[in-house]
């Protein structure tokens, strides 16, 4: 049989035979998480007794939206990307106004010799502090979140994370300072390893930016971990950051992830002065639903001030299945001296916490639904 036009029909025929191939080497998924919950705190604010009932979001996770994906080059090489935005699932609005994809959005290369990744990543720190806390570096009740400002997430980084050796792995990143004319850049560097050894895990990083308008650069160092006693695990954490970005009085922080941003959130520098951030807290499973944690911690200022503070909480999680959760917070701050920490959750968002005055100290109680997809 004759065909009558053969150059049309053959590019079709090839393309459905080589479709299902193309297909099979090459992987999107999309994922998210949608967080709210209602709270409630009391302080004292602008001198008077002032409690707070708000709707909000990011409680126990930051809600969010993901693409991530990865192709096969053949050879044992992959292409692989990630890209996530963060949302106020009580309203729908961009977590960050300026930015679409805020949380992360980076392509990579990866092989036997790890992976090689450029854009907008998470820091070491912020991956490795979800495993030095019962409350996961989250909700009101998480006091190593509260007092610990670590830097969330990096522009412009190049990071390398090498292949797992003895269930531990590595990670190196800078991120490239962008200069214009004669203004200091902003470089990160970060280094960090983690190992699995058994029931015990423990995670260490660090981090030294520099900034424009500051003659003292950000140093920042981290160390903690778990250990699974069967029925749940205990916790252990340390961080120590110097005061070029820790305001003597507290988390005054208002970025859109509630952390310390390298362009603009430097807020001191003095040069000796820093602040330790302690951290233990535990959690036991009831049964395959129910888990109960407690903890606390305390954050160390060296200043002259001694801005101090101190936190204790209970958290209950119940889960009704793999991907929906419901959680009960119940925590207490107490600042000392002119302190002013406040309760942030997994991201802090304005109009949805108290700020308390200095030296005032807090309560707050969350109650909260949590699902992943």
């Amino acid at each position: 049989m004759q065909f009558k036009h053969p150059p049309r029909l053959l590019p079709a025929a090839l393309l459905l035979v080589a479709s299902p191939v193309v297909l099979a080497q090459s992987s999107v998924t999309i994922y998210g998480v949608m967080d709210v919950y209602t709270a409630y705190q009391k302080s004292t604010v602008g001198g008077k007794d002032t409690s707070l009932w708000a709707m909000g979001n990011n409680g126990e996770m930051t809600s969010r939206l993901g693409f991530k994906g990865s192709e096969d080059l053949g050879g044992g090489y992959r292409a692989t990307f990630n890209l996530e935005t963060g949302f106020d699932s009580s309203t729908g609005a961009l977590q960050n106004s300026y930015r679409l994809f805020d949380r992360q959005s980076w392509v990579g290369l990866g092989g036997g010799f790890g992976e090689v990744r450029v854009g907008r990543q998470n820091s070491v720190m912020f991956l490795y502090s979800g495993n030095m806390d019962a409350f996961g570096a989250a909700t009101y009740g998480s006091a190593y979140n509260n007092f610990a400002n670590w830097l969330a997430r990096v522009d412009n980084d190049i990071s390398y994370v090498s292949p797992k050796f003895a269930n531990s792995n590595v990670e190196l990143h800078y991120s490239v300072g962008e200069r214009a004319g004669s203004t200091p850049s902003n470089a990160v560097y970060q280094i960090g390893a983690q190992t699995q050894q058994g029931p015990l895990y423990v995670g260490s990083a660090y981090l030294n930016a520099n900034n424009g308008t500051n003659t003292n650069s950000v140093k920042q160092f981290m160390l903690g971990g778990n250990y699974d006693y069967g029925n749940g695990k205990v916790y252990l954490a340390f961080f120590r950051t110097n005061e070029v970005i820790s305001a003597t009085t507290g988390n005054v922080f208002v970025n859109p992830a509630g952390k310390y941003d390298p362009s603009g959130n430097v807020v001191g520098n003095t040069p000796g002065n820093y602040h330790n951030t302690y951290s233990l807290s535990a959690d036991y499973r009831l049964n395959a639903q129910t888990t109960i944690g407690a903890g606390g911690g305390y954050v160390k200022d060296s200043s002259s001030y001694n801005n101090n503070a101190r936190q204790f909480s209970l958290i209950l999680n119940y889960d009704l299945s793999k991907r929906t959760r419901l959680y009960a917070v119940a925590s207490r701050l107490i600042n000392q001296n002119t302190a002013a920490y406040k309760m942030t959750g997994a991201s802090y968002t304005a109009g949805q916490a108290l700020v308390p005055d200095a030296g005032a100290s807090e309560t707050g109680v969350q109650l909260g639904i949590r699902h992943t997809f």
